[in-house]
């Protein structure tokens, strides 16, 4: 499958595709591991920003769908077609990317989280799976936690694109996994963000490899079931 037509089709239908994403979610048998993760990342009444690797948003975009979560998305094509998908699902698209507006999305970011909204982003920004320190300054500057989540299909189709985004078919099982949280102290050093960076990293890396690995074993009974928002 290739991306034009995804592009074409959300540019003309957005909330029908994402209609079309609800229906296929339904079929799908998802478990939902480490929720005690996201839990602790709330503690304290802190926000959470979650992280995730580009090419896994279709299997997280329903699990947290209609909390408004502020979803940093680019300016470029690809960006304007994840923005038509996940506003109907009820996300606040944020414009902005390491390459186009920057700091326009880190400063509507902010905004999104003072307001109390929680956040999310890719942070591998084209880097094969390289965690980049916006995400570390985001969450010194915000409080929130960083949170990492990997997502798994055994079953799916891969759009012909640079990161390989996943399309899970019909039945398929899919496993989405929370890692530790990782806390920026609010007055981190360099030292201290970049160690944090290195721990968002290690530790979606670990998710990632886990949730693929888990696949092949012989699945369970699904934990979850698709269409529960998690995250309240």
């Amino acid at each position: 499958m290739r991306r034009p037509i995804l592009r074409a089709a959300a540019s003309r239908t957005g909330p029908l595709v994402s209609g079309f994403v609800r229906l296929l979610t339904c079929t799908w048998q998802v478990d939902i591991e480490g929720v005690e993760h996201l839990e602790e990342a709330r503690s304290g009444a802190r926000g959470v920003l979650y992280c995730f690797w580009h090419g896994r948003m279709l299997e997280l975009a329903v699990a947290h769908a209609g909390r408004g979560v502020g979803v940093l998305v680019s300016g470029h094509p690809d960006g304007i077609l994840a923005e038509r998908i996940v506003r109907p699902l009820g996300y606040v698209p944020i414009r902005g990317s390491s390459r186009r507006n920057a700091l326009a999305g880190f400063r509507a970011m902010l905004r999104h989280a003072s307001a109390g909204g929680d956040l999310a982003l890719t942070p591998d920004a084209h880097t094969d799976g390289r965690v980049q320190p916006g995400a570390i300054a985001l969450a010194r500057r915000t409080g929130h936690a960083l949170l990492p989540v990997a997502a798994a299909a055994d079953r799916k189709r891969r759009v012909d694109s640079w990161d390989r985004f996943e399309i899970p078919l019909p039945g398929a099982r899919v496993l989405v996994l929370y890692g530790e949280p990782v806390i920026v102290p609010p007055r981190a050093d360099r030292a201290e963000m970049e160690a944090c960076r290195r721990r968002l990293e290690a530790g979606l890396r670990e998710i990632h490899e886990r949730a693929e690995r888990s696949l092949i074993e012989v699945p369970s009974e699904p934990v979850e079931r698709p269409g529960v928002l998690i995250g309240s």
